[in-house]
């Protein structure tokens, strides 16, 4: 078909194929952003400088599509077809991932075990994340250029309308995407089968396409046109202006979607359901800015981009008052929305209220700067914007992520980019000479003394944690005395209560206190110091407060490691929690490592006598990381002879098979299994050896009189008796829970694959779940007399 297509041919336009195509493309694409995402986090770890080299990687590709599209479009006379043969590439690549993600494993430790610093680590890192992403993410860039060269050749007058829908509606697959990837499609299949669905609906659209396009020839040539503009075609510097605005709107965008999650994640939630309904709530909104950008570019002509920036600045800096009552409708809610369900609901109403106006304004920008694309160029300067849209976007991210939240936290962050949006209406408000003119400025300033105006957030509100029982927090009248965020930990605050009690929250969930959590932090370090054979080298995963390391401190240990991921939660260690922990921190033999502690163990040569696992919960996106059995087959690499795991249990908010399935999981790998409940709080000790204890040699290390002083007047064997659990009663309880739930017992295992707990663990928090003493109760009853005796010699 060519521009001269008969109306009978126009009445058969390929353009509504088109729009579901890349309707679903935006779906699909976000599922593998998602599942790409949580492969490299297993490979690379879960840290803010591992996500962001495989971000750059990401984004990187999609501009490097985009780039490499908008040079051959001229040449291409089909390119409806060039966009099918773009979509099977990105399926065929995809189907194939999992497979190619054990290799990258192998390549990654081998060269990681050489690094040594985080910036080479980092270089790393982003470069295994390309040679992964670099096919489909360059296929998933290349799709809009051909898809602009198409509707500029097919349908010049209305080309501008075809390409602002084409993004809108693929925005708008993303969001869903997003959706369903979290909440139904990972849960239901793993990550494995989801790869392989998405990829078989890409080799589907591309098939489709190609057959769609392979008898509708473009012209090579286009003759210039004015389009569906009624002004006057974009001239070079107008493209130019375009090419600028396009970049720092991707910059802007993608900085503020870094503080939004951020900002986020402490008033809505932490889990892998949280950051999915997050991420859809942003793409709904953008989507919902191409119809908005449409009416403002019919509306107000040349004028609308600067309206549309301007705009975006006003509603960013006015939402932002919004942000620290959103803790008050949890609490308000907490007794009327008692099911996961509908908690789920409030936590997307929040979202939505909170990021409508603001993300549904940035939403017009990419749309009216795709305007500027020459009738004459379409396809290759929708490439170019393309490409400078996201590497603006990879900069906003950096920047966004590693210099403003650290620098200006959370709400002036905000403030900060509104400022600038207001800044960038100025590029777009036409020739550098009207530049001095007060009207040009106005804005600017305007929203310069709003921000100014606006009034501080209250911290102690925001960060109180009411988002994840629903309730006012675990210190609902505390003073905030310290706060520090940045994009590695999140929010990290500690609450001084009215008792004197100073407690270490992140995102507003619990992490320690300085008084009734210290004896269960030393357990964490006790009980397995009292099983390994050796004691020269140990790894804690997770500071806290800095009581377990302390603690493992008073032991002869030569060499002890801390993985803690989190730099804010070093310094409350090594400040305020200093007294707690005995300023082990400035031990010489205590080494902290700012990383992932997967991630540690995977590339370290090091074999510990001791690991000791201590996060706060397991439903933390992520944290189930550390429960899957992949993880446990690493720690059963890194363990030296008689070497010996601790890992924390999570007794409240849970069920029966939550609590069977980790269980499991670690039995799985390791053939002898305790089980101990101290207080409120569960412990498992694993090994490849059987575990036993001398209480002789129990009351020799008592003689210590620095290990006597963490014991609290107690003697190390009270630490154990709390065991429920050995080998034998444990394959009891699990095959009683097989019965129980109707399940095969190999069926309670996670793995990085099925990700059961990552996506089990937060639906118990609700009310009606099982809570310590329901879950004790049925541990407990596995518990015979002489069940401690059987593991002590004398």
């Amino acid at each position: 078909m060519t521009v001269d297509a008969d109306p009978v041919e126009q009445r058969r336009s390929p353009i509504g194929a088109l729009v579901v195509f890349y309707l679903l493309s935006g779906g699909v694409g976000l599922v593998y952003e998602v599942a790409f995402s949580k492969y490299f986090a297993f490979i690379f770890g879960a840290t803010a400088y591992a996500s962001s080299a495989v971000l750059v990687a990401f984004m990187g590709g999609l501009a490097l599509g985009a780039f490499i599209a908008g040079k051959i479009e001229h040449a291409l006379v089909r390119p409806l077809l060039a966009y099918g043969v773009a979509e099977i590439l990105i399926g065929a690549f995809c189907m194939l991932a999992p497979r190619l993600f054990a290799g990258v494993e192998v390549l990654y430790v081998r060269f990681a075990e050489n690094s040594t610093s985080t910036a080479s680590l980092t270089l790393v890192r982003g470069a295994m994340a390309m040679l992964i992403v670099v096919v489909p993410m360059a296929g998933a860039g290349a799709t809009l250029p051909l898809l602009a060269r198409f509707a500029g050749s097919h349908d010049p007058v209305r080309s501008r309308q075809i390409l602002a829908r084409l993004y809108g509606v693929n925005t708008a697959g993303g969001a869903l995407g997003s959706l369903l990837s979290a909440y139904v499609v990972i849960p239901s299949v793993g990550l494995a089968w989801t790869m392989r669905g998405a990829a078989s609906i890409s080799l589907s659209i591309g098939l489709l396409a190609i057959v769609l396009g392979w008898s509708l020839r473009m012209p090579a040539e286009l003759s210039s046109r004015s389009g569906d503009d009624p002004h006057v075609a974009p001239d070079a510097a107008a493209f130019r202006r375009a090419l600028a605005i396009g970049a720092g709107s991707g910059l802007l965008v993608f900085a503020s979607e870094v503080v939004f999650v951020h900002i986020l994640a402490v008033v809505v939630g932490t889990s892998v359901y949280a950051f999915g309904l997050i991420l859809f709530v942003f793409l709904v909104c953008l989507s919902l800015g191409t119809p908005l950008a449409t009416w403002l570019a019919r509306r107000y002509g040349p004028n609308a981009l600067a309206i549309g920036l301007v705009g975006t600045a006003l509603a960013l800096a006015l939402s932002s008052v919004l942000w620290d009552k959103i803790p008050a409708v949890f609490v308000a809610l907490g007794p009327a929305v008692r099911v996961w369900r509908s908690r789920e609901l409030v936590r997307i109403v929040c979202s939505f209220v909170s990021l409508f106006v603001p993300v549904v304004l940035m939403g017009t920008t990419f749309p009216l700067v795709l305007r500027a694309a020459r009738a004459e160029s379409t396809g290759a300067d929708v490439g170019r914007i393309t490409a400078a849209n996201t590497l603006g976007s990879i900069v906003g991210s950096l920047l966004g992520g590693f210099v403003l939240l650290p620098h200006l936290g959370s709400q002036r962050s905000l403030l900060f980019v509104a400022v600038s949006y207001a800044v960038l209406s100025l590029v777009a408000g036409g020739a550098r000479r009207t530049l001095a003119t007060p009207a040009r400025w106005a804005p600017v300033v305007g929203v310069g003394l709003l921000v100014l105006a606006l009034p501080r957030w209250d911290l102690s509100r925001l960060t109180s944690g009411a988002n994840v029982y629903f309730d006012a927090g675990v210190v609902p009248k505390g003073t905030l005395e310290w706060i520090d965020e940045d994009i590695h930990g999140g929010v990290t605050t500690v609450v001084l209560g009215d008792d004197g009690q100073r407690t270490l929250f992140t995102n507003g969930k619990f992490q320690g206190n300085d008084s009734d959590e210290m004896r269960q932090n030393r357990g964490l370090a006790h009980l397995p110091a009292m099983f390994t054979k050796g004691r020269d080298t140990a790894l804690v995963i997770g500071l806290g407060t800095g009581t377990t390391t302390g603690t493992l401190g008073a032991y002869d240990f030569r060499h002890i490691d801390v993985a803690e991921i989190s730099p804010a939660m070093v310094r409350a260690a090594k400040t305020t929690f200093r007294g707690v922990n005995h300023g082990i921190l400035d031990d010489p033999r205590v080494h902290v490592l700012v990383e992932d502690g997967r991630n540690v163990l995977a590339t370290k040569k090091t074999q510990y006598d001791l690991i000791t696992v201590e996060v706060s919960s397991i439903w933390f996106a992520g944290a189930a990381n550390l429960y899957n059995k992949e993880f446990y087959d690493i720690v059963s690499k890194r363990l030296a002879a008689g070497g010996v795991l601790q890992q924390w249990l999570q007794l409240h908010h849970t069920n029966r098979r939550v609590v069977t399935t980790i269980l499991a999981t670690v039995r799985s790998v390791f053939p002898h299994v305790l089980v101990f409940v101290n207080g409120h709080q569960g412990h498992i000790v694993a090994s490849h050896t059987p575990l036993t204890v001398s209480r002789t040699h129990l009351f020799e290390l008592e003689k210590n009189p620095r290990l006597k002083g963490t014991l609290g007047g107690e003697h190390l064997l009270d630490h154990a008796r709390g065991i429920v659990l050995d080998e034998e009663r444990l394959a009891a309880m699990i095959a009683d829970s097989a019965l129980e739930l109707d399940m095969p017992e190999q069926d309670f295992v996670s793995t990085d694959d099925n990700l059961f707990l990552e996506y089990a663990t937060p639906k118990g928090n609700v009310p009606g779940a099982d809570d310590i003493p329901n879950t004790v109760g049925y541990l407990a009853s596995y518990r015979t007399k002489l069940l401690l005796l059987a593991h002590l010699t004398f």
